[in-house]
């Protein structure tokens, strides 16, 4: 009865042991399970400080975004502006077109101007011509004058003429009285003294006469030189007329001159403001094209660096999903008490997925944003524990790491003491074969 005892007893020892090793095992796991997914969270945590990093230069840029919204629309301001300019540069050249057209009439009409050598000629030949009317005139009234003296002394002779004409009546009454009273005997002297006083009375009245044709003659010439005076008179106002007329239009003509130059002083003064406008809205146009064109070439910098950045940051987010998603993938898978090798497979394409993901965000994004070794590690203990579970050969299952994940992830994650607690020595020998691993690893 004791013996039986004792071997009752010794099967409950070895079921308490057995049962004692599968509890240490699973506590084993699950201290596995609990590091793992510590070092899982402290990989996320770090991705997730990465995170807030990326998102805070995102907030950074948003407000250079905003800065730059500001910018566009004073730049937009400016715009309007120059049109504003431009509006009135064509105003400008409007006018100057003008200007030139009336300066084309202006240079057109001096040439069909008179020319001024002409003028000068035609005047001094004028000048020439009334100095010798001017003369003539002179001439004119001295020979006037002289005729004036010739007049008044016939006059005198007309008045001699008078006084003989008296004499001779005094004459024939002295003859009725001889005839009638004087005696015969005194008649041949009177007769005498009669003819000796008419004698001289034919003479003075030949004298007489003779002044008189020269009077006639006189009044000829005088009515001669007045029509010669009328003509000169005519003459010297039509001179006159020409001379005025003349330094009129040569007073005009330097008025005409004076206002040309003063107006094509004008013009050249208003062109050469004009075209100082125009440089000052050249000079303006191109600084501002200029500064647009910085402005958007900085402007592009920043979006391209804002969209290189934002999607880097949702590339990274993406990942970072895509890691929840594989993690929680290959935890359900492990937690399977039943599986198969092409389950094994499917994990192990999964860990070559998410670590391709992460090397092409770190290139893309030119930083080290790389799948964490723990992760990695994690993921081939996981399969490691699976086919320790699942009872699945370890050639095959080093055929699956070697095929899907590569000898270099594999010789640089797995774990050689997980290896021989699951495989043994076998197992480590053949891992330390195939990957070349030293007996140190």
């Amino acid at each position: 009865m004791a013996k039986k005892d004792a071997t009752n007893l010794a099967k409950k020892v070895a079921a308490v042991s057995d049962s004692t090793k599968s509890l240490s095992k699973e506590i084993k796991s699950m201290t596995k399970v609990f590091s793992d997914n510590q070092k899982v969270l402290l990989s996320m945590k770090g991705m997730i400080d990465t995170l807030i990093d990326t998102l805070e230069q995102i907030q950074k840029q948003s407000k250079q975004i905003n800065i730059i919204e500001e910018d566009n629309q004073r730049l937009y301001a400016g715009l309007n502006q120059v049109r504003a300019q431009a509006s009135m540069i064509t105003n400008v050249g409007d006018q100057a077109n003008r200007l030139q057209e009336q300066v084309n009439k202006i240079i057109q009409t001096q040439k069909e101007a008179p020319n001024p050598d002409d003028i000068i000629n035609a005047v001094s030949e004028s000048q020439n011509s009334i100095q010798n009317n001017t003369h003539m005139i002179i001439k004119i009234a001295q020979r006037i004058d002289s005729i004036k003296d010739d007049l008044a002394g016939i006059s005198a002779k007309a008045d001699k003429t008078s006084n003989i004409e008296s004499e001779l009546d005094k004459i024939k009454e002295k003859i009725h009285t001889v005839l009638e009273n004087s005696q015969k005997s005194s008649l041949e002297s009177d007769f005498g003294e009669l003819k000796n006083s008419l004698a001289k009375i034919q003479d003075d009245l030949t004298t007489t006469v003779s002044k008189t044709d020269a009077v006639t003659h006189i009044r000829g010439e005088i009515e001669k030189i007045q029509s010669e005076v009328s003509s000169l008179i005519h003459r010297a106002d039509s001179t006159a007329f020409v001379g005025e007329g003349l330094k009129s239009v040569q007073s005009d003509l330097t008025s005409f001159k004076d206002h040309i130059f003063d107006k094509t002083n004008t013009i050249d003064q208003k062109i050469s403001s004009i075209s100082d406008l125009l440089k000052r809205a050249d000079a303006a146009s191109l600084e501002f094209h200029k500064k647009a064109d910085s402005l958007a070439h900085d402007v592009q910098h920043i979006k391209s660096v804002t969209n290189k950045a934002s999607s880097d940051a949702s590339k990274e987010i993406v990942a970072l999903l895509k890691l929840s998603e594989f993690q929680s993938g290959i935890r359900i898978t492990s937690e399977s008490k039943y599986g198969e090798l092409k389950d094994i497979q499917r994990m192990a394409e999964q860990t070559s997925e998410i670590v391709n993901l992460f090397d092409k965000v770190s290139i893309e994004s030119q930083q080290k944003v790389s799948l964490p070794q723990e992760i990695r590690q994690w993921a081939i203990s996981k399969m490691l524990d699976c086919a320790d579970k699942w009872e699945i050969r370890f050639s095959d299952l080093y055929s699956v790491l070697i095929g899907k994940l590569g000898k270099e992830l594999v010789k640089e994650n797995i774990r050689i003491a997980q290896v021989r607690d699951i495989f043994g020595i076998r197992g480590v020998d053949e891992i330390r074969k195939e990957l070349g691993l030293h007996e140190s690893s």
